[in-house]
């Protein structure tokens, strides 16, 4: 008895475990992919600005 008291508790402790892990991978892959996001569109931003720069026949202003 004494010993499936003590695997229920293991198995609920590696429960609560494995939630509070996958919680922080999910926080974490939010801020990664926020992150992403606006590297992106500063690169996009960059791009258009250089191009705008630049002009259609390759030489600046």
């Amino acid at each position: 008895m004494i010993v499936l008291a003590v695997l229920f508790g293991v198995v609920a402790a590696g429960s609560v475990a494995a939630g509070v892990l996958a919680l922080r991978v999910r926080r974490s892959a939010k801020v990664l992919s926020a992150a992403v996001a606006r590297a992106s569109d500063e690169y996009r931003t960059s791009s258009a600005d250089l191009r705008e720069r630049v002009g259609p026949g390759g030489a600046g202003p």
